[in-house]
């Protein structure tokens, strides 16, 4: 049950971003607090689907695919953003190109983790523009989230450091 439950939350972020694409064609600049309410979801689903996987019985279906399902939602957010004219095209260009690049360079997913953490401040701060109301909500969640998963977020920091370091060979460390 646990295992369906994370693959059908996993699915959530690719609907997600489907979402946010069309929210963008069809609504633009109007649909942001609709937009971040999606956002919001994704990221509780990102959450649940990882809580209910380390549940379950049997491996996930999709389990393999979540960093690909992240990515192609933060695509779809990258989209939002062009379509819905808070970043210049060329600007959402540069920032797929520079995620590419550092997978296709180091095949680390720490590297596209900075990437995406880049994609996440870009949307604070369009919040912070447009609708400044949303940022202490977002701010609010993402800091009981960071408590109620402290434990994680310390375990998965550490590996984050550690595979950044790993990328330096030790006689370049200064």
């Amino acid at each position: 049950m646990f295992a369906l439950a994370a693959d059908l939350l996993t699915l959530c972020r690719v609907a997600a971003a489907a979402i946010l694409v069309w929210l963008g064609a069809s609504y633009g600049a109007a649909s942001l607090s609709a937009a971040m309410a999606v956002t919001l979801g994704a990221w509780i689903s990102d959450q649940l689907d990882g809580w209910a996987a380390r549940r379950a019985d049997r491996p996930t279906r999709l389990g393999r695919y979540d960093f690909a399902v992240d990515t192609i939602y933060y695509a779809g957010i990258l989209i939002y953003a062009a379509l819905a004219g808070f970043l210049p095209p060329i600007v959402v260009a540069g920032i797929a190109a520079l995620v590419a690049g550092a997978w296709l360079a180091t095949q680390r997913k720490a590297v596209v983790v900075i990437c995406v953490r880049i994609i996440d401040l870009l949307c604070l701060t369009v919040l912070f523009i447009y609708r400044p109301w949303l940022v202490a909500p977002v701010l609010i969640w993402l800091g009981l989230s960071a408590w109620i998963y402290r434990r994680r977020l310390v375990e998965r920091s550490r590996l984050w450091w550690a595979e950044m370091t790993s990328l330096v060979k030790p006689s370049e460390r200064r």
